[in-house]
């Protein structure tokens, strides 16, 4: 298995527990195609350097994961369909 970080950025106007709910379905995808979480980071509700989908803000969060390589594309492509999902970008880890 290899390191790999998510940062995503969550409509701003989805409710606490709406928001509580996508961040847990994140997790659980990684988790379903046999991944472990090891960390997540709310970093809030921020502006947007841009517009996108006409939302100027959105809820940041970041999440360090262990997931075998091939499992990537799977995942990524349940994130692509979802529409609170304003952006993700899934990276590999390096090791220092």
């Amino acid at each position: 298995m290899r390191e790999y970080e998510i940062v995503y950025v969550i409509k701003p106007d989805l409710s606490d527990e709406e928001r509580a709910e996508k961040i847990a379905r994140i997790h659980s995808l990684i988790t379903d195609h046999n991944g472990e979480i090891e960390d997540t980071d709310d970093w809030g509700k921020r502006v947007l350097a841009y517009e996108i989908k006409h939302y100027s803000e959105g809820y940041y969060g970041l999440t360090t994961f262990r997931l075998p390589p091939e499992s990537v594309a799977a995942v990524e492509e349940r994130l692509n369909i979802d529409e609170d999902l304003l952006r993700y970008q899934i990276v590999a880890r390096t090791k220092r």
